[in-house]
């Protein structure tokens, strides 16, 4: 009897040695790579093998390496599993992977996205020290209350609620210093992104506006095959054009990625797989005390 599930997208991550390497061993990412190393015109094996960690973790070549890695996984899950998907979702450049493992752009435009994507972020942040930051054992609503007891509460931006003890913030790494003594009351405990600008805060108005003027489609986009539940308002999808307006309002949204997990709990599905790289995503939802879904791990790195 065939099950139901959903597919979950990750979103961008360290790519640390072992990562590179079983992409570079993967049987299914071999057309993907190729299709990516022609259309951005940059060589991904060769940035997978020699690249420095600087260079395979440039977003410009980081984010569409995972887009492709999430949709030829989706692809080699749904060949090898006797699982009818009845949704797809992801975070932050999740939603992007998983819009385009349904149908919504070519493979093409999709890595061409990415890329412009953080072209245009790192113009905006690159010459400044702001970074995205991940807080966890800590409730954002008392680290906004601590910091603005002391007067600080503009220096954090919020990005994403993970779940009750996560989140995901902008700040400039000058100022997290001034912060402790407020993230220290409200008991939160935190870690830098390593090359991670900011994302989906009030930082990013002039971000969305260049993006928005700046991107053309090569290839039509349609509507998805299945339905995609937007991380924006955790409802769910299929509409092209519904798609495009959310990928264009998450720059300046704080994305809820609880609401998303509670959402597919509500589904009561038999499966959530969450492709790789799997690891923050499977990590924060095992975190959450609140979080009912047991995360599967599947994709192009599971089991090579």
């Amino acid at each position: 009897m065939t099950g139901t599930g959903a597919y979950i997208f990750p979103s961008q991550v360290f790519l640390d040695a072992d990562i590179r390497q079983r992409c570079l061993e993967s049987k299914a990412l071999r057309i993907l790579l190729d299709l990516a190393s022609d259309t951005l015109s940059m060589d991904f094996r060769a940035i997978l093998r020699d690249g420095s960690e600087e260079e395979a973790n440039d977003p410009r070549f980081r984010r569409p390496l995972i887009n492709i890695m999430g949709i030829a996984g989706y692809r080699e899950e749904v060949r090898r599993r006797d699982m009818q998907p009845v949704c797809v979702t992801g975070i932050s450049l999740g939603y992007l992977s998983a819009a385009a493992a349904a149908g919504w752009v070519s493979l093409e435009d999709i890595v061409r996205m990415s890329n412009t994507m953080a072209a245009i972020e790192i113009e905006a942040f690159g010459p400044t020290d702001y970074r995205s930051v991940f807080f966890y054992n800590g409730d954002h609503v008392k680290v906004f209350d601590a910091l603005r007891a002391d007067g600080m509460e503009s220096l954090l931006h919020m990005s994403v609620v993970v779940s009750g003890n996560q989140f995901i913030a902008a700040c400039r790494e000058s100022d997290i210093d001034a912060m402790k003594p407020a993230l220290m009351r409200a008991g939160a405990l935190f870690k830098v992104i390593p090359y991670s600008f900011p994302g989906h805060c009030d930082l990013m108005g002039d971000v969305q506006e260049s993006f928005t003027k700046e991107w053309t489609f090569k290839d039509p986009f349609g509507n998805t095959t299945v339905p995609l539940v937007s991380i924006n308002d955790c409802r769910p999808y299929t509409s092209g054009e519904a798609v495009w307006q959310l990928t264009k309002e998450q720059y300046t949204t704080i994305l809820d990625w609880r609401g998303v997990l509670d959402y597919l709990h509500g589904l009561e599905l038999d499966s959530y797989v969450v492709l790789e790289p799997s690891g923050f995503v499977v990590k924060s939802m095992k975190l959450d005390p609140a979080c009912g879904l047991r995360p599967e791990v599947g994709g192009v790195l599971d089991g090579v």
